[in-house]
């Protein structure tokens, strides 16, 4: 099992998502916001992050540098997702920020579970529960 902690302000992804996961092998924890999903990294050592761009309290881009920078939490992969049709300029922002990868959304529950296993097979180890 991999654990997952997802960032996401909106209640109907976060549903969908934490309905999807668990099925594929994901412990889900949910943040609606960045302040909660910072915590929550801090507190699950997750395996991989999966956080929205857009957040009530921060811009995910931002937060995702907070994680970087965090000796403790830097190794975690991060997988950053937007509704934001804004190019590839915002794409490598993400991913300059220190993302291991992005999407946009909409985006395909497939293609969404091939990116996090692909995260996985990169080399992070389950969690143990």
């Amino acid at each position: 099992m991999y654990r997952i902690v997802i960032i996401e302000d909106d209640p109907t992804m976060r549903h969908l998502l934490s309905k999807k996961l668990p099925s594929e092998g994901f412990e889900v924890h949910l943040a609606a916001n960045g302040t909660t999903g910072l915590k929550a990294c801090r507190d699950q050592k997750p395996d991989i992050v999966l956080m929205d761009v857009n957040l009530p309290d921060h811009n995910g881009i931002e937060l995702c540098k907070t994680l970087k920078a965090d000796p403790a939490l830097r190794h975690i992969p991060v997988l950053i997702f937007t509704g934001e049709s804004s190019g590839v300029d915002k794409k490598i922002e993400g991913l300059d920020a220190g993302a291991d990868d992005y999407i946009l959304k909409p985006f395909s529950p497939n293609e969404l579970l091939a990116r996090l296993k692909k995260l996985v097979r990169a080399g992070i180890r389950p969690t143990e529960n």
